[in-house]
């Protein structure tokens, strides 16, 4: 047995089955050898594998979380004589626990959190914003249930304390700073910039957030965007979804891809990281050969380096949203058509970034799946 604790975390390892907790007693990952699980903060259990060789991931019903999570506390108290004193509570772990810990976090944020990238391991966080200020895209059901507004700063400072909290001991796990919700950058600049050095003053952590390339071009100038990277922000992440103005007007996404282009641009000249994402799957059958090679023309003409990141997210089809009637016209593909569709784009991303900048692309084409990325 082998039992790591630094940095908020403890690891624990027989040479088969792996656990990771924080400080608290959260359970966040757990493989019994077979099969590996992420539990997010508002205890959602996503297991993820491979079928025929492409990457699945599943939410777990309620029983089959119990399940794993008394395997896992059970792998735990193995290790009970090292970790006393390390662990909070040690006693009082179980399905118990995380159901009121998840409840906890849920009264700070009002609501669950509706997404991160798949690269921001253990965050904090932090909302400027409630909801989506477009929250009209076909395809998307995040934020369909909230209405958009900005935190004032006494709500903003407020829920920092309540964070600082909630993680106690458990704090130096996060890694960073995530901010919510949809596009917390579209704030005034002024209001941005006194939000932006409260969360420095509070966690002094890397700072991340999600952008969009058609509300905010117009609200923030080259010179505010360089301020951003003065501000704490390493890298910020742009829903494109497709290169294909007839594929984002299906999305019902108002996004200009030469706006677009010169927008990300802008951010790399600022010294700030970008993450590109783009949906596999959108368009159909119809669009799918415009879909990728007019995303992959995209992609070429941006200013991308190794610590930039394209991501390729299979999108999914819900039968309560617009786009569902909208994909059965087009020609719904399956699961697997979308992976078939990763490879074609991430072959043709990277031979027309070769064709356009006469070098190799450094940035990953990687795919995710959405269902992955919990908090």
């Amino acid at each position: 047995m082998i039992v790591k604790k630094e940095n908020g975390l403890a690891s624990i390892t027989d040479g088969k089955r792996v656990l990771v907790v924080d400080r608290s007693g959260r359970l966040l990952i757990y493989s019994n050898g077979r099969d590996t699980y992420r539990r997010s903060l508002f205890n959602e259990f996503i297991k993820v594998g491979y079928k025929d060789g492409i990457r699945v991931a599943k939410v777990l019903s309620e029983e089959e979380a119990k399940g794993v999570a008394a395997e896992a506390y059970s792998f735990l108290f193995s290790a009970r004589d090292e970790l006393n004193g390390y662990l909070d509570n040690l006693d009082g772990l179980g399905w118990d626990f995380l159901v009121k810990d998840s409840a906890r976090l849920f009264k700070i944020y009002r609501g669950p959190v509706p997404i991160v990238p798949p690269d921001q391991y253990f965050p904090i966080y932090v909302q400027l914003t409630v909801g989506c200020a477009w929250n009209r895209c076909t395809f998307c059901h995040l934020y369909r249930d909230k209405s958009y507004r900005v935190l004032n700063e006494e709500e903003l400072v407020k829920m920092i304390n309540e964070l600082k909290e909630y993680f106690g001991p458990s704090l130096p796990s996060r890694r960073s700073v995530f901010l919510g919700d949809a596009n917390a950058l579209l704030l005034e600049y002024g209001i941005l910039s006194n939000y932006l050095k409260i969360i420095k003053r509070s966690f002094d952590l890397p700072i991340y957030s999600f952008i969009d390339a058609f509300l905010t071009p117009n609200k923030l100038k080259e010179e505010e965007i360089k301020g951003l990277k003065s501000l704490g922000v390493e890298r910020v992440y742009f829903g494109v979804e497709s290169g294909s103005e007839e594929v984002l007007k299906l999305l019902n996404k108002p996004l200009d891809p030469e706006e677009a282009v010169e927008f990300i641009n802008s951010f790399k000249r600022a010294g700030i990281h970008v993450g590109v994402i783009f949906l596999a799957g959108a368009g159909g059958k119809r669009y799918w050969e415009q879909h990728i090679i007019k995303s992959a023309e995209l992609a070429s003409r941006l200013r991308l380096d190794r610590k930039d990141i394209i991501y390729v997210s299979p999108l999914h089809e819900y039968k309560d949203l617009p786009y569902w009637e909208i994909a059965k016209e087009v020609g719904l593909l399956s699961y697997k058509d979308k992976i078939n569709q990763f490879n074609e784009m991430k072959k043709a991303i990277e031979e027309a970034y070769l064709r356009r900048n006469s070098k190799e692309l450094e940035a990953p084409v990687v795919l995710y799946d959405i269902i992955e990325a919990v908090y």
